[in-house]
């Protein structure tokens, strides 16, 4: 944001928009397996990525599934590895 004086030095409007999603996640309470939470997270996430770009989320949606470019779970989540 130093160089960039359009970019909010507070990260203000990322933590506001995460709150709906997060509210909504306790709420249902059936998210608890992880393919359950990778899939809620990741439609989540592209909905509010395309919104941010103007774009037009049920297009997106469309476009996604008629190209057929859904990705797995190891593609999207980088592996962790110990250091023990």
């Amino acid at each position: 944001f130093i160089g960039e004086p359009a970019v909010s030095p507070t990260n203000n409007a990322a933590e506001s928009a995460l709150r709906e999603p997060v509210v909504l996640r306790k709420i249902i309470g059936t998210l608890r397996n992880d393919r359950g939470m990778f899939v809620h997270e990741t439609l989540l996430s592209l909905l509010a990525t395309w919104r941010q770009q103007g774009r037009n989320p049920y297009d997106e949606f469309k476009r996604v599934a008629r190209d057929n470019e859904m990705i797995s779970r190891s593609q999207a989540v980088p592996a962790v590895v110990s250091s023990g």
